[in-house]
């Protein structure tokens, strides 16, 4: 007969191997997952409805779970990429839409002035689909240290405003805008990504 204490013994041994792999897989999530939410608290500086929306935004990819400052950066940017490639695909669409016109009719100086227009910001948004790139690189790391955040942070600042100069251009020309609310978005992302994007050093 086994004793009581060695029943004791075999239960607690059972036990705490059947428990630690589970414990060790939650510390590891709740550590992983601290990044995110104190990098969101700093972003939304006791702001709730900005902290909701780092917390919504970034959680859309998986990899922000496990990301450090830089990587969460990284992921903004890319998310203000993909708002941006949008924008410039439905500007383009517009541009096809008034050439396609062009083949079979003469072009009023409205439509011309309204392709010109378009072709001004499809230009603008293909820049910042590419400076966006490339500053999402640059947070993640694969820029460099010092150096790749600086450039981050320059590539970040120059896309920022991109909705509204490219309604600045149609404003000038008499012209109403295609941009819809959603591509404003982008200001929001840029500067979610500029925020969480670490300070650098003085020097490299």
């Amino acid at each position: 007969m086994v004793s009581t204490g060695l029943q004791a013994a075999l239960f607690f041994s059972t036990f705490f191997l059947l428990v630690l792999p589970y414990a060790s897989t939650a510390a590891a999530a709740a550590s992983s997952s601290t990044t995110l939410e104190n990098e969101c608290e700093r972003y939304a500086a006791g702001d709730k409805g900005s902290n909701d929306y780092c917390l919504w935004k970034l959680r859309r990819d998986n990899g922000s779970a496990t990301a450090d400052a830089r990587g969460l950066a990284a992921i903004a940017a890319m998310m203000a990429r993909s708002t941006a490639k949008a924008t410039r695909e439905r500007i383009i669409a517009g541009m096809t839409t008034i050439q396609s016109a062009n083949e079979t009719t003469t072009v009023s100086p409205t439509a011309a002035a309204r392709r010109d227009c378009l072709a001004a910001c499809a230009a603008e948004y293909a820049a910042a689909v590419r400076r966006l790139g490339h500053a999402a690189r640059d947070a993640a790391g694969g820029g460099g240290g010092a150096a790749g955040l600086r450039r981050a942070q320059t590539l970040l600042a120059v896309v920022a405003g991109t909705p509204a100069r490219c309604d600045a251009t149609f404003a000038a020309a008499g012209q109403s805008s295609p941009l819809a609310g959603a591509d404003f978005g982008l200001d929001d992302e840029v500067e979610l990504a500029m925020a969480l994007l670490p300070s650098p050093p003085l020097t490299d």
